[in-house]
Order: structure tokens, then sequence, then C-alpha cells
């Protein structure tokens, strides 16, 4: 097994986890630019009405050049982490494995820090954890400009790969979605998650 780059994401998709777990280490990329259309600052899950997709707001800096992505600052003014929270409790409440994660879910979001870095580095590990994916986590120290990571934290491109099925609480009406967040394989499948993401190929 090999390492893998990955940029730090809201509550990390199901596709890069498929890949986190077939690695051996993770190393995040946190030397490069922000750019908007990403998973930087937006995540998705399957509620009633469909794919919904959960983005945090952001304060916007100075136009023109890039902008180091350790240096955004998420925008608390607004009230997006209980909507959030709400819409997650919404999606999930009648999942198999929700009630289970619920309490540890609400006390990751009453501390929230400024940087969405830093945030999306923490929901990454609440991931991490639950679906005990047990990895060594460096940092980089300059920018690596991995392919493979560009891909994962793309919003609008083409998923890397097709998922095989699993249950999910509104499948009847939606069918199977995806790329979804991490969260929907962990309220879903629970304890079995680890075994879905490793019987799937990259």
């Amino acid at each position: 097994m090999n390492g893998i780059i990955i940029h730090p994401s809201y509550f990390v998709d199901v596709i890069a986890l498929v890949h986190i777990h077939k690695s051996s280490s993770l190393v995040l990329e946190t030397q490069d630019s922000y750019v908007k259309q990403t998973y930087r600052n937006r995540t998705y899950i399957a509620a009633a009405n469909g794919k919904l997709a959960l983005n945090i707001p952001i304060i916007h800096q100075k136009k023109g050049g890039s902008v180091p992505y350790h240096s955004i600052e998420i925008d608390h003014s607004q009230n997006w982490a209980t909507t959030h929270l709400k819409s997650i409790k919404s999606a999930y409440y009648s999942s198999p494995y929700f009630e289970y994660y619920q309490d540890d879910l609400e006390m990751l979001f009453k501390d929230i820090p400024t940087s969405l870095m830093e945030w999306n580095i923490k929901t990454l590990y609440f991931l991490l954890e639950h679906l005990q994916l047990h990895r060594e986590i460096k940092r980089t120290q300059q920018y690596q400009n991995d392919p493979l990571a560009k891909r994962l934290i793309d919003a609008k491109d083409k998923p890397v790969m097709c998922l095989t099925q699993y249950i999910q609480v509104f499948q009847e009406k939606h069918g199977f979605t995806q790329p979804l967040s991490g969260l929907d394989v962990l309220f879903n499948l629970g304890p079995a998650a680890g075994a879905f993401l490793k019987s799937q190929s990259r």
C-alpha cells in the first residue's frame, strides 16, 4: 500500500474515503491555494428532496491573485452550523446508525475553529475515528500538485470512480446517490462501513 495526498475537505466524501482506506498513510495538502467550486467549503448529503449541498460561508479576501487555503476564515456571522446540523439530523435520523453517532456529531459542532482548513481537518478526523481508519497523518511542507488530490477535491468534475450501491435512507425515492459525504456511509452502514470501503475497486 502507498500513501495518498488529499486536500482537506468538509466531511470528506465516500470516494476519497475508499482511496484513504486503500492507502497506508495520509498526507494533508496544506500549502495549496483556495479554489472555488470544490469540496473545501461544501459537502453533499442525501436528503428527503434529493442530493443536498451544505455550503460553509467564508470571509472573502481582496480580489486579485491566489489566496492560501490555510488563510481562509469561516464567516461565523451566519448561522450555518445550526442549519447544517439540523439538515444532517433530518436526512439521517431514520438511518440505522445515526443515533449511535449523534452525540459525538453534536459535540463536534460545538467547537468550530475560525480556519476553514482546520475545521475540515477536524471533520476528517471525526470520520476516520468512527470508521476506524487508523492512518499515519502528516501535512505537506510545500505544495505537491498531486493530480489525484486535485480530482478528489473538485466538486464539479466527474467522480473518479463509481461506487457499489449500498442501502441509503431515500434510495427508493431518488435511487442510489453519489458522491456523498462520508457521513452517508457512516450513518447507513455503521461498523460495516470499513468492509464496504475495502470492497471497492479504485
